[in-house]
């Protein structure tokens, strides 16, 4: 099994690119998915135990050519995790290469198992990269399915990842998955945060360990303005977010709250 920092095959296309090798070398090649970010939705502040939550919704989306497909492998020695195993597919949907690139571990809420570092999640004061906000950023796991369509004219028509299922996970290409703002963690502890301008940023593959097409495209933002009452109870009301390639990524299409 290759580790993901040493992708054999895409190094063998980028020299025969530079060589004019034959195109029949490049056509043998896989197709990568491409991951970005949705507008985060449904920002929401929720009081518990003393604590003030940012609720969010957060929805990742396969915008490549290639599926986001991931299967797990026998479970770690002495662990709860599974090495996870990312599988290329060419365009007829057979297996051209794999590369193991973090774990699965079991969710105990979710009751299912998740692939780690799937995204990030951070508040900044008054710039998108400007001071942290709180307990600071978090990473999160998630169960990849395709959940819904980005946009009307998906490249994959039908949904191919309906479930957790326990042979494999992922996103086809032009598709979302979204976990709700009410979901467990799908959370950031803002507590005592002063009245001002915040930025909310999610970053999906943060750590780049998921091969993909583009690393530069992966973060988006929502920008709230944080107020408090007299009595110091937070209220947010949303005031912008990042740039959108389409609609579907500024959350058009998106499942409502």
């Amino acid at each position: 099994m290759k580790a993901a920092t040493l992708p054999s095959t895409f190094r063998l296309l980028t020299l025969a690119a530079c060589l004019g090798a034959l195109p029949e070398l490049v056509l043998a090649q896989g197709l990568l998915p491409d991951f970005q970010t949705v507008v985060p939705l449904h920002l929401q502040i929720q009081n518990q135990q003393k604590r003030e939550l940012l609720r969010f919704s957060n929805g990742i989306a396969n915008t490549g050519d290639g599926h986001a497909r991931f299967r797990p492998e026998f479970p770690l020695e002495g662990t709860g995790t599974q090495k996870a195993i990312q599988e290329i597919l060419d365009a007829d949907g057979n297996l051209v290469d794999e590369f193991e690139v973090g774990e699965f571990e079991f969710h105990p809420e979710h009751k299912h198992f998740h692939i780690n570092n799937v995204a990030r999640f951070a508040v900044h004061a008054r710039r998108p990269n400007g001071p942290e906000v709180g307990v600071g950023s978090i990473k999160v796991t998630f169960c990849l399915i395709d959940l819904y369509k980005l946009e009307g004219n998906s490249k994959t028509p039908e949904r191919t990842y309906w479930d957790c299922f326990g042979d494999h996970q992922g996103i086809s290409p032009g598709w979302v998955d979204q976990y709700h703002q009410s979901t467990e963690g799908q959370q950031l502890d803002i507590t005592g945060a002063p009245p001002g301008l915040y930025y909310l940023v999610s970053t999906s593959n943060p750590d780049g360990t998921f091969l993909e097409a583009d690393y530069s495209n992966n973060t988006a933002w929502v920008s709230f303005k944080l107020s408090r009452d007299s009595k110091g109870n937070p209220k947010i009301k949303v005031t912008g977010h990042s740039a959108c390639a389409s609609p579907g990524l500024c959350g058009e299409g998106a499942p409502n709250p």
